[in-house]
């Protein structure tokens, strides 16, 4: 899939299963993750944007074995990453990718990633941004509790973030920022 044909397809209001099958194509080869990192960083059309970094969610959930030749490169674009549609999909991609009990080949690939400073400074910005949207904020403390271990300073940031933002948090807020107090804080829940 060339250039000009991918932007025809994002172009376009796609749902679920068209979603799936643009990502299935990585599969096959015939469209690349690094087509779809270029079109997430488009400021010209958000929602294209937007649609490629859903594909992109799709891709690395789906065929992590195309996505993880890229994790480097994601993990060295998500600073620049403003479009809050793109940061709830780049989000969850990192939700995968950090979590020690989901897939072991991210696993291994996360540790073998030089630098992850970077992603625990933009989760914190983008958690701390009151313009950040609920869901992606959410996602931002699970990505947050799972590179405490690896960041030891992430802890007493994090809970003072969870504390803050549940005082007058949205029921998303408060539901995830209870669930990680319980489950990682034990004592601080509510």
């Amino acid at each position: 899939m060339n250039e000009e044909e991918l932007l025809q397809a994002l172009s376009q209001p796609l749902g679920k299963r068209q979603i799936q099958e643009l990502a299935a194509k990585t599969n096959s080869g015939k469209l690349s993750v690094q087509q779809l990192l270029a079109f997430c960083s488009s400021k010209q059309d958000r929602s294209v944007a937007f649609r490629a970094a859903w594909v992109l969610e799709c891709v690395a959930y789906s065929f992590p074995k195309q996505f993880l030749p890229y994790l480097p490169v994601f993990t060295d674009t998500l600073p620049a990453q403003h479009n809050q549609s793109c940061q709830r999909h780049f989000s969850k991609i990192l939700m995968c990718c950090a979590n020690p009990e989901d897939n072991p080949l991210y696993k291994a690939a996360w540790r073998a990633l030089p630098n992850r400073e970077p992603v625990v400074e933009t989760m914190f910005e983008w958690l701390i941004n009151p313009r950040t949207p609920v869901a992606v904020k959410v996602n931002c403390l699970d990505v947050l509790v799972y590179l405490q271990p690896e960041f030891p300073w992430v802890k007493d940031e994090l809970l003072a973030q969870i504390e803050f933002l549940m005082k007058d948090g949205s029921p998303a807020m408060l539901s995830r920022g209870k669930r990680i107090l319980k489950r990682f804080f034990p004592g601080k829940g509510r």
